[in-house]
C-alpha cells in the first residue's frame, strides 16, 4: 500500500479487483487460438483494462488488470491464475493490517 494515498482500504480492494479482473480476461483469452498470440496478448490486456476501467477506481485498478491478463497469458493458467490471485490476497491483507495497526488515525474508506 502507498502511504501517501489517504485510503489504504480503497487501494487494497482495487487492487484484488483489478488482479481478479485480469485472471478472469486472461484466462477467457486462452480460447483464443496460440497462433494468434500477439492478437491473444494485446486484446486480453486492452479488455481487461477497459473492464477495470469501468469500476471507476483509481489507475492502480486498471494496470493491475492489464498486467494480470498478461501473466495469465505468458505463464498459463497452471502458473500464474492461482498464484497471482493468492499473491494479491496476502500481500493486501497483510498491507491492510499493517495500515490498520500503524496508521488507524489516518485511515478513510
Amino acid at each position: 500500500m502507498a502511504p501517501g494515498i489517504p485510503s489504504q482500504i480503497r487501494q487494497g480492494m482495487g487492487l484484488i479487483v483489478g488482479v481478479t479482473v485480469g485472471i478472469v480476461v486472461g484466462e477467457l483469452a486462452l480460447v483464443i487460438p496460440a497462433d494468434l498470440a500477439e492478437l491473444r496478448m494485446a486484446s486480453a490486456t486492452f479488455i481487461a483494462m477497459m473492464i477495470a476501467v469501468a469500476f471507476g477506481m483509481p489507475p492502480v485498478v486498471p494496470i493491475q488488470a492489464g498486467a494480470s491478463a498478461m501473466l495469465v497469458l505468458l505463464m498459463g493458467p497452471q502458473v500464474a491464475g492461482l498464484a497471482r490471485f493468492l499473491d494479491v490476497l496476502i500481500g493486501a491483507s497483510t498491507g491492510l493490517i499493517v495500515a490498520l495497526v500503524f496508521f488507524r488515525e489516518r485511515l478513510k474508506f
